[in-house]
């Protein structure tokens, strides 16, 4: 891993040398070929980790084929076809994202999450719904209301006290939580005081997050706006972040009901009374719990944080200490639980956990912030007018990525060349060599001593047939019939409709490949072969072969030569075509430098 990471170094370091001082290395028919283009692809494709490193003259040799191919394919015409042009901006658009963005700032998120996460806050907060384009005089009321709310519980509202000179205004700051059952718009308000638990980062909407993280302990933030309104906060305190490992067992009771609960108190009971007496926590979750998702893992419910669980759970699991523990019955809105105490942590390392981070902190609206640091740094960079659209900033930005970034530059090119590579060769080679069907019978009626075999094959059919008069009939077809026409003619005159009389193989087999030929061709003594009940006779019709016959018999080896042979011709042609001027400095000057 230390080779590898000291080769892509050395490979930016070169890239950056050479975009200081780029020089010719050849001319391919007239045109030019920098350097710093083979440099690129020397290294990538000649790293330390690579078992086969070839010299430099010798990848010199393969790429002068490369480029030659690549012109050919550009005066073909291939680039500017609507189809190179829809794949190559794919793959482009691939390789492009972590250019468009600040990583100096999503950096910072990630570190601002981190630290967040490593201290939960608990929160209280009250609500005045505001729904998003409400008209001015709407916003304006809400406004007004949550003002008026949070002067309440922070200096309180003025009170006059007395009469006469005697008169005084006081000030009396009101309990929090009182207030958000009596004021706030969140229908849990009046049933838990505006209590939301503890705040993490990637749980609440950022803008709600944010304020409560910038606000000291103790203190409530200032209002505050979400898609669903006007908001104050309650910081009630932080804690260092903890994570523990429980299971449950649960019984669900259905909210207010009280006849069901009286009855799932009775079963917890019970449960708790076999756990005492010695039963299994895991297999009698298993059995009994009615959470079936944590059910099915013995009650595991993996770790988890503060402000994860309701809070009746949480505060009882958070307060078991002794692994192994069981906790007696306790109830939530949900239901009755019994909670089995594994294990306990703190927040892991921020290595161990990054890839974690930064994939939420990209997903999360906060990655706005590093988006729009962005916008400003390429403004600044490039010194576009502040009138410009943020959507015109980043087309700017990206049409200027090649030119700043040279190792994106030079992925892009190999992109783009090697989609060309790829169409030119299919037409010029694969795709000719594949469909030259006299091209390869005399290529390997030419070549015949290249395919022999190790071992004969048998070459024929295998056939499976309802009785012995089928089995004749469908013999006939396969002796008679044109190869092509083999299939059509037995589903016609034989198969009826949903009904098979007759199933007909057609193959190439050595010894062990098929059990009927080893039985019929091969004699091997324990072949295997089982007669199938809906098909019981079976027979074999074609012939033993020492070594193929036609080229068909070793198609892909034939054509893989044989597509060798066309791209060496091909090449040829194409040294005629385009003459290669290799700048002998140069090439020494790059040996030079890769030693």
């Amino acid at each position: 891993m230390k080779k590898m990471m000291i080769c892509i170094a050395s490979l930016m370091m070169a890239l950056s040398m050479q975009a200081q001082q780029d020089e010719v290395l050849m001319t391919v028919g007239g045109k030019d070929v920098m350097a710093s283009e083979f440099m690129y692809i020397y290294q990538k494709n000649n790293q330390e980790a690579v078992a086969e490193q070839k010299t430099v003259d010798e990848y010199l040799d393969l790429f002068i084929k490369f480029r030659l191919k690549v012109r050919q394919a550009q005066e073909e015409g291939i680039d500017t076809t609507a189809a190179f042009i829809k794949e190559f901006k794919g793959y482009r658009a691939q390789a492009t994202p972590k250019y468009m963005q600040d990583n100096d700032a999503i950096d910072s998120l990630v570190a601002l999450s981190y630290h967040r996460m490593a201290f939960p806050r608990r929160a209280a907060h009250i609500a005045i719904e505001c729904a998003p384009g409400s008209s001015d005089s709407v916003e304006q009321a809400a406004r007004a209301m949550i003002e008026q709310i949070r002067q309440r519980v922070t200096t309180g509202l003025p009170k006059t006290i007395g009469k006469g000179k005697k008169a005084k205004v006081v000030y009396e700051k009101e309990d929090f939580k009182q207030v958000a059952k009596e004021t706030s718009m969140d229908p849990t308000a009046k049933e838990l005081g505006g209590e939301i638990g503890f705040i993490t980062p990637f749980r609440f909407v950022y803008c709600f997050e944010d304020a409560v993280y910038n606000t000291p302990v103790g203190e409530v933030t200032p209002i505050f706006r979400s898609p669903y309104g006007f908001h104050i906060a309650w910081v009630e305190e932080e804690q260092p972040m903890e994570e523990i490992h429980v299971a449950h067992i649960m019984q669900m009771v259905p909210h207010n009901d009280s006849l069901i609960n009286i009855e799932k108190k009775a079963v917890i009971d019970s449960i708790y009374a076999l756990l005492q007496n010695g039963a299994n926590f895991e297999e009698t979750a298993k059995a009994l719990s009615e959470d079936k998702g944590s059910a099915i893992r013995g009650g595991d419910l993996n770790w988890f944080s503060r402000g994860m669980m309701v809070k009746p759970f949480e505060d009882a699991a958070f307060a078991m200490t002794e692994e192994g523990s069981i906790s007696e019955p306790i109830q939530s809105r949900y239901g009755w639980h019994i909670i089995k105490f594994y294990s306990r942590r703190g927040i892991q390392p921020l290595d161990s956990i990054r890839a974690q981070v930064l994939k939420s902190v990209q997903r999360d609206e906060r990655i706005q912030e590093a988006n729009k640091s962005f916008i400003r740094k390429a403004r600044a960079e490039y010194q576009l007018p502040d009138t410009m659209s943020e959507a015109d900033v980043r087309a700017y930005a990206d049409a200027h990525l090649e030119a700043k970034y040279a190792e994106l530059k030079h992925l892009v090119q190999e992109y783009h060349d090697g989609i060309l590579l790829f169409d030119t060769s299919l037409k010029n080679v694969w795709d000719k060599a594949s469909n030259d069907n006299a091209g390869l019978e005399a290529f390997f009626k030419k070549n015949k001593k290249n395919y022999k075999w190790d071992e004969p094959r048998f070459k024929g059919y295998v056939i499976y047939a309802k009785d012995e008069a089928v089995a004749a009939q469908a013999k006939s077809i396969v002796r008679n019939a044109n190869p092509d026409s083999i299939e059509s003619y037995i589903n016609h005159r034989i198969n009826q409709d949903s009904l098979k009389l007759v199933r007909v193989e057609k193959g190439l087999w050595k010894k062990g490949q098929n059990k009927l030929v080893d039985r019929d061709i091969f004699k091997v003594e324990n072949h295997g072969f089982v007669n199938r009940m809906e098909l019981p006779v079976a027979l074999t019709v074609g012939k033993l072969l020492k070594n193929p016959e036609a080229y068909t018999d070793e198609r892909g080896k034939v054509t893989s030569d044989y597509q060798d042979l066309l791209e060496g011709q091909w090449v040829e042609q194409l040294r005629q075509r385009y003459p290669v001027v290799i700048n002998q400095d140069v090439v020494e000057h790059i040996k030079a430098q890769l030693k």
